[in-house]
């Protein structure tokens, strides 16, 4: 019989920042491919919520606070996946923000908050789930969401863009170290998604500006949260198990013109 090359069954995977939007959607199409969701938010009850969604859909999944960019936090995060469920097979690095802006009114604390979060964040995460992959030594799977921002320039991203542009490199440095160990890291580019980063609503209500981003789009419409969840799903799965250090975009063709 032939593998079920996107089958996550039993695969034991932390998504963070599922309470809402992309996370939401990722957490969900993991779970309809087999794995065994653990979720996470700054805001617990929110991502308690999603949890309980699963279960009710007659899923495994847990749900905790943890904000990404506290070390301890995510310590907790993974300790506590490995108390319930004996390991951890997956790592989606999903929780980020925004503070759309121009460059010149961009403050310290802006940039140090993305960054925090968007980067250091996404590299905390990593790090502990690769310690815990090596411990098992089984090998497992990393996937970070970044952007297109990190491939073209945007107006008002400049820290953002910065900040995934970070994140591509960390895919290709981790991939390249921790891959003697069986540990895959890739990540995906989405571009303008029907879906409001913490941060960045501002830039879904200006009407012009919406046209005005459709147009640049080949496919001329804005992605929908679920159109991320075949590509991830892709990179955490066997269908994918000799692919690392591979960053896919996923924006509709705009980094394409």
């Amino acid at each position: 019989m032939k593998p079920k090359l996107f089958d996550l069954t039993d695969r034991v995977a932390i998504i963070t920042g599922t309470s809402r939007g992309l996370g939401r959607a990722l957490a969900k199409g993991f779970a309809e491919s087999g794995a065994i969701v653990v979720g996470c938010s700054r805001n617990g009850a929110e991502a308690e919520a999603v949890a309980q969604d699963l279960r009710a859909a007659g899923h495994e999944a847990f749900a905790m606070r943890c904000d990404t960019a506290v070390r301890a936090d995510v310590e907790a995060l993974v300790a506590a996946t490995v108390r319930r469920y004996g390991k951890l097979d997956i790592m989606l690095c999903n929780a980020g923000v925004d503070r759309p802006k121009p460059a010149l009114e961009v403050t310290d604390a802006d940039f140090d908050h993305i960054y925090e979060v968007n980067l250091r964040g996404y590299f905390v995460c990593a790090q502990e789930a690769a310690r815990q992959m090596i411990r098992q030594g089984k090998g497992g799977a990393i996937v970070m969401n970044s952007s297109n921002a990190s491939m073209v320039g945007f107006d008002k991203l400049a820290p953002y863009g910065a900040s995934k542009g970070g994140t591509d490199v960390l895919v290709r440095t981790l991939a390249s170290e921790w891959g003697p160990h069986g540990i895959r890291v890739n990540g995906f580019n989405p571009g303008y998604m029907n879906s409001r980063q913490a941060g960045s609503e501002s830039m879904y209500t200006d009407d012009a500006f919406v046209q005005r981003t459709k147009d640049l789009t080949p496919l001329r419409r804005y992605g929908e949260a679920e159109e991320l969840v075949g590509p991830a799903v892709f990179l955490a799965s066997d269908a994918a198990s000799f692919v690392t250090g591979v960053v896919l975009l996923v924006d509709g063709g705009w980094c394409a013109v």
